[in-house]
């Protein structure tokens, strides 16, 4: 990889985070303990586990859960795949990330794409696909904009401390500087593409353990356990949208969280053998042993 040189050690990497995670009030220290600010252990679920060893194993977790891929090798080589492209220039904002750029849209939870080199991620029916280029002829649906969970931005921001965005000015037909508070959502979609962690559902104890670290990320994170569970998945991955199954197979899942009675929902098997083609994996790794 091109920028494999820029990328921190994994010691480096936990000694920024937690520091920024501290300062931001994300984490906090109590008698000695890591507790976090977003609940993640309650005397229903997690009676077996302390909030202390939830919150070391999940931070411990992070950086291994990062994949990345190569972006643009310029700006210029970016503004031009935009430019190419059949979607307005101010759909897009660029980020350079550990030097390379990638260009993102961020629309609404039905419209997103995130353009690399030569991978690409985007939406579709629910879906999140992967391929060297997303179709033309994707639709913009209206949906509102919901507000998104930081955390992965400070994730990213620990790789690199000089994360840099850029959008549209239609004034002077230029990408310029952008604040990064105006952006955050754009850098979180950036930071999902690269992350690929699987919790496992396959036991009682799996679920209730893996709802509350999901909490982290997700608002009402806790329901993908229990959806993977019903969908007689061995593991979740909610951020590649993949449930691992039995016989090692992958399947993608649908995902609306504007759909508060079913937001997550299992496809049949001609639409699995459909969209095989449009995922990006790797070995499966777990935190916990496979039960």
């Amino acid at each position: 990889m091109v920028f494999a040189d820029l990328i921190p050690s994994k010691e480096q990497y936990m000694t920024t985070l937690i520091k920024d995670l501290l300062h931001l009030r994300v984490l906090r220290l109590f008698e000695g303990k890591l507790i976090s600010s977003r609940k993640m252990a309650d005397e229903d679920s997690m009676y077996f586990e302390t909030e202390d060893g939830l919150c070391r194993e999940w931070l411990n977790a992070i950086y291994d859960s990062y994949h990345f891929y190569e972006g643009f090798e310029t700006k210029e080589a970016c503004e031009q795949y935009i430019h190419s492209s059949h979607y307005d220039e101010d759909k897009y904002v660029i980020i350079c990330f550990l030097n390379m750029f990638y260009a993102v849209v961020y629309e609404n939870t039905q419209h997103q794409q995130v353009i690399g080199k030569e991978i690409s991620y985007y939406t579709k029916n629910n879906l999140f696909l992967v391929s060297e280029r997303p179709p033309n002829n994707l639709t913009m649906k209206d949906r509102e904009r919901l507000p998104v969970i930081p955390l992965i931005y400070y994730e990213l921001l620990s790789f690199d401390t000089n994360i840099v965005f850029y959008h549209y000015v239609k004034e002077t037909r230029s990408y310029t500087l952008a604040k990064a508070e105006d952006y955050l959502e754009y850098a979180v979609l950036l930071g999902i593409t690269f992350k690929d962690c699987w919790y496992l559902c396959n036991t009682p104890y799996a679920i209730a353990h893996n709802r509350q670290i999901l909490n982290m990320y997700f608002n009402k994170g806790h329901g993908f356990t229990v959806f993977g569970k019903y969908a007689n998945a061995i593991a979740i991955n909610p951020f590649q949208r993949l449930l691992y199954m039995p016989k090692e197979r992958f399947e993608h899942y649908q995902m609306d969280i504007d759909n508060h009675r079913a937001p997550h929902r299992a496809l049949p098997y001609r639409e699995v053998r459909r969209y095989q083609d449009y995922m990006r994996t790797r070995p499966v790794e777990f935190t916990e042993p496979l039960q």
